[in-house]
């Protein structure tokens, strides 16, 4: 028995190159994944390869670290002498690890042949834009806006703060709605911030296109009731009772960033129940997501008037100065560079930011302008 053990211990140099390899393969894998796995999910095709090559990835996390595990417990053995007892255990286990490998291997050039036959390379680029949006939807906190360099939100803040403590009926449900780059999110964080702490249950969650509907419920079950424990192991239906049981005569204020679809409501809507004076706050690009609300309770944002264009673009490029005004002799090309935005807040801070770091003349800023004219004149999408 110990000389069979010595022999295949030898072999196993041809595995641990094997498991070597698809740890790279691996590598790549999960690159792949981070890559096109969330922007492409609504591309049938790329969704289901994913899913193929998401659930190889695990078996080759089992298999790696099954390998890794009994590598390391040998050697302590060894080192133990203790391997003339457990010898014969290992031919076996190292045995079937082989095998796995030797399937894995297969899998692996299964995949590559899906793709080749069934995928075109520009489905697995990623479109820049869909790109920014996805990083800028990811599921985390807004960044706060100092009150200072909020511009012409005042009215819809007050609203909005209005329609939290209403004892109208159908106000439990309230939606902003407006096209991308309006400040929607930038609105609510502040009106939230304020006022979460008359609501003993508050929560904000990212939705975007990409949820999944028990990964949300697993988040806000998470941010109502401090869960944990065995959390994964809950279904739709067992998360939305736990949900209820923690709402259960408390106020809560809810807030679902970037909703694309109806549905979203209408599946979480379950574990919301006898909660009149909770609030729900759906901000949306979408109107018949804006008509989820009563038509009292929908805040469609507009762009911003030439005056609160100007004053916002000023109070960002010229952060630095103390009254933050616009240098006469740049004043013409700024407001060139505002219209330009259409007005548009999220497109004039991004300007603004940019133009703050660099030299204040006129011919950088006429540079500026002849660009966002010149790009803009090919595709009208600020």
């Amino acid at each position: 028995m110990l000389a069979k053990l010595s022999e295949k211990v030898n072999n196993l140099r041809d595995l641990e190159d094997k498991i070597e390899q698809i740890r790279k393969q691996l590598t790549a894998m999960n690159n792949i994944i981070r890559k096109i796995g969330t922007v492409y999910l609504t591309d049938e095709v790329v969704r289901g390869w994913i899913g193929e090559v998401r659930k190889l990835a695990y078996r080759i996390e089992d298999v790696m670290d099954k390998y890794s595990y009994h590598t390391l417990q040998m050697e302590e053995e060894w080192f133990l002498k203790k391997y003339f007892i457990k010898g014969s255990h290992y031919v076996l286990v190292f045995s079937q690890i082989a095998d796995v490998v030797v399937k894995i291997e297969k899998e692996i050039k299964n995949v590559i042949e899906l793709k080749e036959q069934w995928l075109q390379p520009s489905q697995l680029v990623p479109d820049q834009f869909i790109e920014m949006e996805r990083q800028r939807s990811q599921d985390s906190f807004p960044l706060l806006v100092k009150d200072e360099d909020l511009v012409g939100i005042e009215d819809n803040r007050r609203t909005l703060t209005e329609w939290l403590y209403s004892d109208e009926l159908d106000s439990t449900v309230i939606t902003i709605s407006g096209m991308g780059g309006l400040g929607k999110t930038t609105l609510v964080t502040n009106v939230y911030e304020c006022e979460k702490i008359n609501f003993p249950a508050p929560a904000w969650m990212v939705v975007s296109q990409t949820y999944t509907m028990d990964a949300l419920l697993r988040k806000l079950l998470m941010k109502v009731g401090g869960e944990q424990q065995n959390i994964d192991k809950l279904d739709v239906h067992d998360l939305k009772e736990k949900i209820k049981q923690k709402l259960k005569n408390r106020k809560c204020l809810i807030v679902l960033d970037d909703v694309w679809d109806q549905e979203v409501y209408f599946q979480i809507s379950d574990a919301f129940q006898n909660l009149q004076a909770s609030r729900i706050i759906i901000t949306t690009r979408k109107n018949h997501v804006a008509a989820l609300a009563h038509p009292t309770r929908r805040l469609d944002l507009q762009p911003l008037s030439n005056i609160h264009a100007f004053d916002l673009f000023c109070r960002r490029t010229f952060y630095n100065k103390e009254d933050r005004t616009c240098p006469n002799d740049l004043v013409k090309v700024a407001t060139s560079i505002v219209d330009r935005c259409q007005g548009l807040p999220l497109a004039i801070v991004s300007i603004a930011s940019l133009l703050s770091s660099r030299p204040r003349t006129y011919y950088i800023w006429n540079q500026m302008y002849n660009q966002l004219r010149s790009e803009l004149s090919k595709n009208d999408h600020v």
